[in-house]
């Protein structure tokens, strides 16, 4: 099957070109609407730091390989810097500056004590050994050792690295450091490497909790019989989705980056979405579900989005919803569970059509505000249940949900949500900004 159109292709080769675009026009639209400081918005479009640091590994075959790792550090008004580590062969240096202006906003939003920072290490770690990933890892954790730290920066897994790569990092530290204590220099590690329940699943948890909270008080509906679409099916999407069917919600489609498939009714006779799930963990992907399940049929990622669902949850890479495949969309609701995944057109598009929007600064935040729980556990060496992590999770949520809830009250229909959200992550920053200047 053909997965991508050219007009898809388009979109995914220049994402990199228009992921700063898309930065800037999110941050000119706030602009149009709200006044701010020309000094604080010059301040707040800067970088503080941008690290590029390159070093030596030897492989298992006794060869050296030299690596290249990134890590940029956006603004530290709120507190140290906070973000994600990709370990990818796409990872770029306009990619960790857009990643880390993102994760700014979304530490805002919610008043945490943490700034965004963003970075990764320029390769594949599938094409490794468990012992050579550990090597990398250490040595990356050794070059940038001394820009991070507990008050400093507290990087996190991201996309191709987890919890075990954070605890090897974690151990490097320490030992660079001399202090076998120091735990709150990385978040995402293991639950035996102080790590916080919930962590694993917290992103997804997140999504599923806004996608409740506007259902039940933007539309004034039930989750339960709602069906949806998800695009990706990695850690956040497959969470949402278990979330989102736990509540009574029904997944009707689902793709990745191996192919897209239908889900019929027959299938839910028979079987359940969680073995769609275990399929997904067993295989590491989606490729050739349907033919392990008749009733799941694969489809072009173009009939994917056409699809009539209630809610719409693009998982997956940035830039995969344009006007072109928004004008083919029948839904409700678009949960951005990806960084990015719609373009400069989308937000004013859903607001003429209806289409309600939850902006990945808020959507997908659940992951950064249960790294911060597990930051606060390791100062405190006071460690909390499953159920305790959630119950603070939904709390956060819903207080920083009524806040846009009153914003929206003043300025109604008239303003894009996303503008919306950023006033709440401009508004703290500002607070802070106008005490430090």
């Amino acid at each position: 099957m053909e997965l991508f159109s050219l007009k898809y292709i388009f979109i995914i080769m220049n994402s990199k070109t228009y992921i700063i675009d898309l930065i800037t026009n999110q941050i000119d639209n706030v602009l149009s609407t709200f006044q701010y400081d020309d000094d604080f918005i010059k301040i707040l479009k800067a970088h503080n730091n941008e690290i590029i640091v390159k070093f030596p590994v030897k492989l298992d075959n006794g060869k050296t390989e030299i690596f290249k790792g990134y890590r940029v550090q956006h603004n530290n008004w709120l507190g140290p810097y906070k973000g994600g580590l990709r370990y990818s062969e796409d990872v770029y240096l306009d990619e960790c500056k857009a990643l880390s202006f993102w994760m700014t906003i979304k530490c805002a939003i919610h008043n945490l004590p943490f700034g965004g920072g963003k970075g990764g290490i320029k390769y594949d770690p599938r094409k490794h050994s468990e012992d050579e990933n550990k090597r990398i890892s250490q040595a990356f954790c050794n070059k940038i050792a001394g820009f991070i730290g507990p008050s400093v920066d507290i990087p996190a897994p991201d996309l191709g690295s987890n919890s075990k790569m954070m605890d090897w990092m974690t151990a490097e530290y320490q030992k660079i450091s001399n202090n076998n204590l120091v735990y709150s220099v990385f978040t995402g590690k293991s639950i035996t490497f102080r790590g916080s329940q919930g962590r694993d699943r917290a992103t997804g948890l997140g999504v599923f909790l806004n996608i409740r909270l506007w259902y039940n008080n933007i539309l004034k509906e039930d989750l339960v019989g709602r069906k949806y679409i998800i695009q990706g099916f990695g850690n956040v999407g497959s969470w949402t989705a278990y979330f989102l069917n736990k509540n009574g919600a029904k997944c009707k489609a689902i793709g990745d980056h191996t192919g897209y498939y239908k889900i019929s009714k027959k299938f839910y006779e028979s079987h359940s979405f969680e073995d769609i799930m275990k399929y997904n963990n067993d295989n590491r992907c989606l490729m050739h579900i349907n033919k392990k399940y008749e009733s799941i049929k694969e489809i072009k990622i173009e009939d994917f989005w056409k699809i009539k669902v209630d809610i719409v949850v693009p998982a997956a890479m940035e830039l995969q919803i344009n006007k072109e495949v928004i004008d083919t969309m029948n839904c409700k609701l678009i949960a951005e569970g990806a960084n990015g995944p719609c373009n400069l057109d989308v937000d004013g598009l859903c607001l003429e059509r209806g289409i309600e929007l939850i902006p990945d600064v808020l959507c997908n935040s659940g992951g950064v505000i249960v790294s911060y729980f597990e930051w606060l556990q390791n100062r405190s060496n006071d460690y909390w249940g499953l159920e305790t992590v959630e119950t603070k999770l939904e709390i956060m949520l819903e207080k920083t949900f009524n806040r846009y809830l009153a914003l929206r009250g003043l300025y109604g229909n008239k303003v894009t949500s996303r503008s919306l959200v950023y006033k709440l992550g401009f508004d703290n920053l500002l607070s802070a900004y106008e005490v430090k200047k």
